[in-house]
């Protein structure tokens, strides 16, 4: 993400939006150099789904494989090269997932699975 000709003042707006949805968010590098925007308790907010699917894992005995594929199913969004690129990348992620969120139920497998078997009566 290219964010030289990105101006403060739209810097200051990306920051301001996500800290009134986030209060006390803050920028945190991670061990290689990389930044990314936190909230209050230091979760990455662009990859906050990576943190709900570990927290809502049910582990069984040792079922390794069933949590690493669930894992994989999540999409993750990499950490930033500048605190300008890491707050406008979250911003970008939050409105992401607004989106997807707003909008899955209308592609649910069983309203695919409707729509299909209405097409071919």
């Amino acid at each position: 993400m290219n964010v030289e000709n990105i101006s403060k003042e739209r810097f200051e707006k990306a920051k301001k939006k996500i800290i009134k949805k986030y209060p006390g968010a803050r920028t945190i590098m991670d061990p290689n150099g990389q930044y990314y925007v936190a909230t209050a308790n230091g979760r990455d907010i662009c990859n906050l789904q990576v943190g709900q699917t570990m927290d809502a894992y049910n582990f069984d005995d040792s079922d390794l494989y069933g949590f690493n594929a669930a894992l994989n199913k999540v999409t993750t969004i990499p950490h930033s090269d500048s605190v300008k690129e890491a707050w406008l990348k979250t911003e970008v992620a939050i409105k992401s997932y607004h989106v997807v969120d707003r909008n899955s139920n209308k592609f649910s497998d069983d309203k695919v699975m409707k729509k299909m078997a209405k097409d071919f009566e």
